[in-house]
């Protein structure tokens, strides 16, 4: 799962039961979540975001990297 900012990563936790503290966000994290799901964070893709430099074009991609990087993912 992408978690596209943090109120979306909050909600991924709290939808499973998990504590937050366990599972803290940071850009470009995979977090290995029971039942062998990954969670996956980025920063939000908003226009803020993206005019302030907080999310460049390379940093959203790094994370879709990082993830067809894993063993066993599909895309």
């Amino acid at each position: 799962m992408l978690a596209l900012g943090a109120i979306a990563h909050q909600s991924v936790l709290t939808a499973f039961g998990l504590r937050r503290a366990a599972y803290p966000f940071r850009h470009g994290a995979l977090h290995e979540l029971p039942d062998g799901l990954v969670l996956a964070d980025s920063y939000h893709c908003s226009r803020l975001n993206r005019n302030t430099g907080t999310l460049t074009p390379e940093m959203f991609e790094a994370v879709f990297a990082a993830l067809a990087n894993r063993p066993g993912t599909q895309l």
